[in-house]
């Protein structure tokens, strides 16, 4: 919008305001007028002047022109005021015309051009409270062998003014998980306070997520050691024969030889142990694989999060699964 300032009274001369700016987005327009010719008229006169329409940052669009005329005081027949053309495309010019009646009160106007731009249209929609999801710490560690698990933190965001309905809250899930393998990962969130859902209240919250996967399963371990007692055997029988058979002094010299044989055994059977370790997979293997999960919040409303729709996703985390390391 533009405005052009004009006081014209019976014998004065007429004043302007500088050329005004009008704003529309990115585009403008200005307002420049000539001096009204001529530039002072009595009642019943006609005086005119040139304005000029500019554009400013390539504006082309119309522009449409109105003339107002006021005064102070109550006047009698006031001058009327047409602009010819009433519309014009920037840039380009039109004439103001300033007409009295023989009976127009003489004293001073205050005459007002105004131009207005092309409409700019703009919608107001009624939004409706939703929350999106987000990672805030990245799942860790980032690689695990099979049987082993990793942990993040997933974030909700509340958007205008969103808080879980009461009673209710938001359940979060692995929505899905690529590649599909038979034995997958398995996701699971723990609440704050160990509650059931995460509870929203305008502000956000985090609950933790907890990636599980399968592996071997250590069922006990075993020690092996009778072979080595077996060979202690027949040293132990040679030397209670020889006690047995001979004289007392021989059987003190048997006797040191039993001590020394079975100082060795005691020594030599743990060499001879078999220790091992018995595992077993009732849940099989998680294959190794580099795995992303999906993740999506619903509320007890049925309000899914709002990054996940038919054109986006929700945020992802992503883990990888080596191969479960050997047993002994």
């Amino acid at each position: 919008m533009a405005a052009l300032c004009l006081m014209a009274a019976a014998f004065a001369f007429p004043c302007f305001a500088p050329a005004a700016l009008a704003q529309g987005g990115t585009s403008e327009f200005t307002l420049t007028p000539a001096s009204f010719d001529p530039d002072a008229v009595a009642p019943g006169g006609v005086s005119s002047s040139l304005i000029q329409v500019g554009s400013v940052n390539g504006f082309s669009g119309t522009v449409n022109l109105t003339c107002q005329v006021t005064s102070q005081a109550v006047a009698t027949d006031p001058p009327v005021c047409t602009v010819s053309p009433s519309s014009v495309t920037a840039p380009g010019s039109v004439s103001a015309t300033i007409t009295t009646l023989s009976d127009t009160s003489t004293e001073p106007y205050n005459i007002t051009i105004t131009g207005t731009g092309p409409t700019l249209p703009i919608t107001v929609l009624a939004v409706t409270p939703q929350f999106t999801l987000s990672v805030t710490s990245s799942v860790a560690p980032t690689s695990v062998p099979a049987g082993s698990g990793a942990q993040g933190v997933v974030t909700v965001n509340p958007v205008y003014g969103y808080a879980t309905p009461t009673p209710g809250g938001i359940t979060l899930a692995c929505a899905s998980i690529s590649p599909l393998v038979t034995i997958a990962p398995v996701c699971s969130f723990t609440y704050p306070q160990n509650a059931p859902n995460l509870q929203v209240t305008g502000t956000p919250a985090s609950a933790t997520l907890t990636i599980s996967t399968f592996g071997p399963i250590t069922t006990g371990a075993h020690s092996r050691n009778v072979m080595g007692f077996w060979f202690s055997l027949p040293l132990i029988g040679l030397v209670g024969l020889g006690a047995a058979a001979s004289g007392k002094l021989l059987r003190g010299a048997w006797g040191m030889l039993a001590v020394v044989v079975l100082c060795g055994v005691f020594i030599l059977t743990p060499g001879c142990a078999n220790n091992t370790t018995s595992t077993t997979t009732p849940n099989g293997i998680t294959p190794a694989n580099t795995y992303t999960f999906t993740i999506v919040g619903v509320d007890s409303n049925g309000v899914a999060s709002s990054n996940a729709s038919t054109t986006t996703t929700g945020p992802t985390v992503s883990l990888t699964v080596t191969v479960p390391p050997k047993t002994p």
